[in-house]
């Protein structure tokens, strides 16, 4: 089933010119890339785009704001999200996210939904490229969201074998753990090794994999 998210602003992404809706089938660029099926799914469900020139550029790095338009949208596609909603919880507006930008109903509606905590700073850094466990994280809080929405426990249930990274430790190593055993949402750099770069930026392809597997496991 699928839901409409209330008062989606259609202004695009910064100058960027997208097509909404391209199947990922149409794409030059993303034959034999190890996400090629869920670039396709993700097209299909309208969480993400393609370019003008029929590519879709899978290996450019997602902007923070750009990241969360994505979940937004993927989370529309299980529950009715409205984007002017009142705030659930007592929030600071940050202060880099202008009224006018074309995110910002999507990162406050987020800031009060999934990102309860806030920032430290006060600033989201929208223009900001976002780090690997900065998507994962915020997909742990959206998947969380959902499983609630859906009438489950927010409890996220292993389905796989967790992985432990070469190349992480502390809260990233917890969260990284946990979030390979939610069916490979936290997984290898391209699928190949046992790294898993928390500190790069999300490319695209793997951004739209990880969202459809968070989508896939909630929906289980």
């Amino acid at each position: 089933m699928f839901f409409k998210i209330t008062y989606l602003l259609v202004a695009g992404i910064a100058s960027l010119t997208l097509i909404s809706g391209v199947k990922a089938q149409t794409f030059t660029d993303i034959k034999g890339n190890p996400y090629e099926q869920e670039i396709n799914r993700a097209t299909e469900l309208n969480i993400v785009a393609g370019f003008p020139n029929q590519t879709f550029r899978p290996n450019q790095p997602v902007k923070r704001e750009e990241a969360i338009s994505m979940i937004v949208e993927a989370l529309g596609t299980l529950t009715e999200i409205d984007l002017k909603e009142a705030p659930t919880t007592r929030t600071r507006p940050y202060l880099d996210v202008d009224e006018n930008r074309w995110s910002y109903d999507k990162i406050t509606w987020a800031q009060w939904n999934i990102q309860p905590e806030g920032s430290a700073t006060g600033n989201f850094r929208p223009d900001d490229y976002i780090t690997r466990t900065e998507l994962v994280d915020f997909l742990r809080r959206a998947a969380e969201f959902l499983q609630v929405k859906l009438g489950k426990s927010s409890f996220l249930t292993p389905t796989v074998k967790e992985i432990t990274f070469s190349d992480v430790s502390g809260y990233e190593l917890q969260l990284t753990r946990q979030m390979s055993a939610y069916c490979n949402v936290a997984s290898a750099l391209n699928e190949k090794g046992d790294k898993f770069a928390p500190k790069k930026s999300a490319n695209r392809d793997y951004t739209a994999a990880a969202i459809i597997r968070m989508l896939d496991c909630v929906n289980k």
